[in-house]
């Protein structure tokens, strides 16, 4: 597998959420180049034809994907050159941390003719306003999604077995690790986004970081607990000199949904009913559910989980509307672009990666 597909920001319950600082450690980094100018000056395209290029020559790339927009992209991380590109644009604003000799600002914006750009200022303005307000009106319905997915978990956890939850995880931690001591190293951890509520729908990219790996899956309705079990299991590993990359929920962004340890060539992750037979490992939690007593609120779980999926519904069909205004704000910006200028600039950075 020479390339990996990812999100660093999401659309969350609680708005916009980033990870960015996550992409590549500044201290390690040998070069960090921060994309900036309006949409349409060709950000995206920009680090596409990079990444391209870096796959011909044999290089691992990540894609960083855009979570309003996953065709765009919000970064490219070449771990083998300890390089990075990144959208520096808001809503994940990025400036640089050590100029110059780190971080490089690369300003696709100054081969905007500004005159032409100009003659359509109200109508830019106009279309910012409408696509603010939808997006605002997208991240409250994920709110809501939020509090009614919390409602639904605060039901489960009534039912919880707690011995039953500590055997599960004990028995975890010992099949992964085999009564290794711990490491006088500590490991990484590294947190991203493997799936994403995108104006194109769900987007989960999960399956392509399974491929060519072990596949463990812990099983279960309750959130709150698989999130906890794969919160010890990235600890203990960490204590042992692991690196982790942990990838987040995107409604819940502080609720840890899958981990890959890369040197075990292992992917954990988590499933609310999914047994796939093709599983390496299931650690199965809803055996830890009193599930004769659950049965006088299933009624309730279920309005719930039907008032979740409207709202989620919802919010998804705002995040489609954003996209469609920002296509046209994107008309404005293409037809004042000077792309022979970009060119130019993709050439010589690309003479210095090469």
């Amino acid at each position: 597998m020479k390339e990996k597909h990812v999100f660093a920001g999401n659309n969350t319950s609680k708005g916009f959420y980033s990870y960015f600082d996550n992409l590549i450690k500044t201290d390690e980094a040998k070069h960090i180049y921060i994309l900036k100018g309006g949409p349409g000056v060709g950000k995206s395209t920009f680090m596409k034809k990079i990444a391209a290029k870096m796959l011909e020559k044999g290089y691992f790339v990540e894609y960083i994907h855009c979570s309003s927009d996953n065709e765009s992209l919000d970064g490219i991380v070449i771990p083998e050159l300890n390089i990075a590109f990144v959208d520096g644009t808001a809503p994940h604003t990025i400036d640089p941390v050590i100029p110059g000799a780190v971080d490089e600002i690369v300003n696709l914006g100054i081969y905007l003719d500004s005159y032409q750009l100009e003659k359509h200022k109200s109508k830019i303005i106009q279309l910012l306003q409408k696509i603010s307000s939808l997006y605002r009106s997208a991240f409250r319905y994920l709110e809501a999604a939020g509090i009614i997915s919390e409602e639904i978990n605060s039901i489960y956890d009534e039912y919880v077995d707690l011995q039953k939850f500590n055997d599960i995880s004990n028995q975890a931690i010992n099949k992964l690790f085999d009564g290794s001591s711990y490491s006088t190293k500590t490991g990484n951890m590294r947190k991203l986004f493997s799936e994403s509520f995108t104006a194109s729908g769900y987007i989960n990219y999960t399956p392509s970081l399974c491929q060519e790996r072990k596949v463990w899956a812990i099983v279960g309705e309750n959130t709150n607990y698989t999130s906890k079990l794969l919160g010890f299991i990235a600890d203990e590993a960490l204590k042992r000199g692991y690196d982790a990359e942990c990838y987040y929920k995107p409604l819940k962004p502080e609720k840890m949904q899958h981990i890959l340890i890369p040197e075990m060539n292992l992917m954990i992750i988590s499933s609310e009913n999914n047994m796939n037979i093709n599983y390496d490992e299931v650690f199965d939690l809803h055996l830890i559910i009193d599930s004769e007593n659950l049965k006088s609120r299933i009624t309730e779980i279920e309005n719930n989980l039907n008032l979740y999926d409207s709202l989620i519904k919802t919010a998804l069909e705002k995040l489609y509307d954003t996209k469609k205004l920002h296509d046209l704000l994107e008309v404005f910006y293409v037809n004042s672009m000077n792309f022979k200028g970009t060119d130019e600039c993709f050439e010589n950075i690309l003479s210095q990666l090469t």
